[in-house]
């Protein structure tokens, strides 16, 4: 009888009492920390080959897209085309870095 009222008794403990509570890892989505220049280089009116660079300011990564097209139309028949990218999430700051300026 005794083991029977002290089985009930850690029973009813074991069952009052909180589990553990497991740490859940945080992960937030964080934008881009670059601008992002793709450039396309075309011969002929075809795409030839892609470049990418990374940039901290937007203004540098423009002004480099600018000077690429300048240099591309230099040879005959090739040309170049770009983009400056930057992924923002919802919430995320825009910094000085990330205005275009002035030059």
């Amino acid at each position: 009888m005794k083991k029977l009222i002290i089985l009930i008794l850690v029973m009813a403990l074991c069952s009052c009492a909180e589990p553990l509570k497991k740490e859940q890892a945080t992960v937030t989505a964080q934008g881009d920390k670059y601008w992002t220049l793709d450039f396309f280089h075309f011969y002929k009116g075809k795409q030839t080959h892609t470049e990418s660079f990374k940039f901290v300011n937007r203004r540098d990564c423009f002004d480099t897209l600018y000077q690429m097209q300048v240099d591309s139309k230099k040879q005959s028949f090739h040309s170049g085309a770009g983009i400056c990218t930057k992924l923002f999430l919802e919430g995320q700051k825009r910094t000085q870095d990330d205005v275009l300026g002035y030059r």
